[in-house]
């Protein structure tokens, strides 16, 4: 099968994906219509799914590792290769061979290979890396001052006089990095452990202050082959030291926090391979110094993380057996919502109703009093549906109104939920008044829900003055349909005026969105006829705009 796939990955990633082929790490592979499924073989079993179209193209992808959430992953490759190999690994040796290399090399001497060789090594640093990458079991073993030393000099190489490392230049930091990798690589093969953690560390350690533009991601592509091979060293290595100086580098980067936003994919590894109560032990008083720390933070981004190792705390407490230990702290931090949350599941477990309202009600006022409306409407939701279950429907009218007129910035939704509250004959008595006192409130950000009310309502009068108030094609034609019965001369009005301001600009893209309304405006009543009258005008006023001109011949 032909696949035209090459070109949608990066060199880097087509290598890494077609050694796990030529590795034989595809397996059960099915075919659905033009839908292909398989699992592919690394550290752990990846799912991969690819939609092939009958001229090969690639319709999609998706993989379940967690680089593939933003980028096309080596595991698509490796699938894509089986494919387009009929899962047949030996037929293919290299990716690409437009020279019969092996007649030419049994051509050419020893000593000239050699000399070759020699004198590539000694002129260029990248092809001793990528040498000794790939002959690394004939070289003496070197101590880790010698890797921080080589891996510090390919970054700065890579930075250059700039001190940057520009969008069309991260090949060249990623391809010195992939070298790197695959010497740890190779060390692994050959039951070297410690040399490659230092090579993976050492380079996680350096991405956290790159300066580079990572439009790509590549750094990201980087962080998961490090923590690769930090996994693979830990399911292999059976040294007790080099466990521990995996384990201590670790922790000491999460209570430095060296490794910035990349702390999190070595965190998983304590999660994966690090269970035992001596490492946990050692592990909940690094959280508890860094929780300490956070605390002292008035700040929404180190709550959130403040927040997350207050959840890692707790789990691990309850993972020791230390469940009072676990509630206590539990206890005393409700005054973050995540944790209040876990109380109030608790709570609601045991059937203590009272409780969780009263948790509820204590987190609503929190939140309102800080200004955090979003988390004000779990704590609403929570509450209404104690509320209906128990039947306690003063409180339920009460919250719903209060959410709003006071919370909720008049939200649809809370809305429809007071409207049936009333019986038809009431509401048509109350609806009026509730709207007049949501008007009342004039911010912006009431309109859009303001606007589904007139719609629930059939008030297209409030609703056209409301859309007129933002006279932007994108807003009038979304409420149009409930407009035209009684506003249609009104809106193509309003639509000319628009095009017209847009036609005093050059530019295609002004262009393209005057033939767009145009041709919108055709399709409501006595539309074709104005239009054809604007067009006119257009071709005689702009007569020297070329691209205006092709834009009115779609019309």
């Amino acid at each position: 099968m032909k696949i035209n796939f090459e070109e949608l990955f990066d060199e880097k990633i087509l290598k890494r994906g077609y050694n796990y082929y030529l590795e034989d790490s595809v397996h059960e592979v099915s075919e659905n219509g033009d839908c292909y499924e398989g699992l592919v073989y690394g550290t752990e079993i990846y799912k991969v799914q690819i939609e092939i179209n009958d001229n090969g193209n690639i319709e999609s992808m998706d993989c379940d590792c967690p680089y593939a959430e933003e980028n096309n992953c080596k595991h698509m490759v490796a699938l894509l290769y089986y494919l387009e190999n009929d899962g047949q690994v030996e037929n293919k040796k290299v990716i690409r061979n437009t020279d019969n290399y092996d007649k030419i090399i049994d051509r050419i001497s020893e000593n000239e290979i050699k000399e070759f060789v020699l004198e590539r090594l000694y002129e260029n640093y990248d092809f001793q890396n990528e040498f000794r990458s790939h002959f690394v079991q004939y070289f003496e073993k070197m101590p880790k001052r010698v890797y921080e030393k080589r891996i510090s000099q390919s970054i700065y190489q890579a930075i250059g006089r700039k001190g940057f490392i520009e969008y069309n230049e991260t090949y060249k930091f990623s391809n010195s990095m992939y070298d790197y990798m695959q010497e740890a690589n190779n060390l692994i093969k050959h039951k070297e452990y410690q040399a490659p953690f230092w090579i993976a560390s050492l380079i996680l350690e350096e991405l956290s202050d790159l300066p580079i533009d990572d439009s790509d991601g590549i750094t990201s592509y980087i962080e998961s082959e490090c923590v690769e091979i930090i996994e693979k060293i830990l399911e292999k290595c059976k040294s007790e030291s080099i466990i521990n100086e995996i384990f201590n580098w670790i922790i000491e980067s999460i209570k430095n926090d060296t490794l910035g936003d990349y702390t999190n994919g070595v965190e998983k590894i304590l999660d994966e391979y690090f269970i035992e109560d001596k490492f946990v032990d050692e592990r909940l008083k690094i959280i508890d110094i860094k929780i300490h720390e956070l605390k002292q933070e008035e700040n929404h981004y180190y709550e959130y993380k403040l927040e997350s190792l207050l959840k890692t705390k707790i789990a691990l407490l309850y993972q020791l057996g230390r469940d009072k230990e676990a509630l206590r702290t539990i206890k005393d931090n409700i005054y973050y919502v995540p944790i209040r949350r876990m109380l109030i599941d608790m709570q609601k477990a045991e059937e203590n109703i009272e409780s969780v309202e009263k948790l509820l009600q204590d987190g609503m006022k929190i939140e309102l009093k800080r200004g955090y409306c979003g988390r004000v409407t779990y704590y609403i939701e929570e509450l209404l549906s104690i509320y209906e279950k128990q039947n306690q429907k003063e409180k339920y009218k009460n919250l719903i109104q209060e959410t709003l007129f006071k919370y909720s910035r008049a939200s649809f939704k809370y809305y429809k939920k007071l409207k049936e509250l009333y019986t038809e004959e009431q509401w048509k008595i109350e609806r009026d008044t509730i709207i007049k006192e949501l008007e009342s409130n004039g911010e912006r950000y009431h309109r859009d829900d303001l606007r589904q009310i007139y719609i629930e309502e059939q008030y297209y009068n409030k609703l056209y003055k409301s859309v007129m108030t933002t006279p932007l094609f994108e807003i009038i034609v979304r409420y149009e349909k409930y407009l035209k019965k009684d506003f249609e001369k009104q809106l193509l009005e309003e639509y000319q005026k628009i095009i017209n301001e847009k036609s005093k600009f050059t530019g295609k893209r002004n262009y393209e969105d005057v033939r767009k309304i145009l041709q919108h405006m055709k399709t409501l009543k006595n539309g074709k006829k104005l239009v054809e009258n604007i067009v006119k005008e257009y071709r005689i006023k702009y007569a020297n705009r070329r691209l205006m001109l092709e834009e009115l011949n779609d019309v």
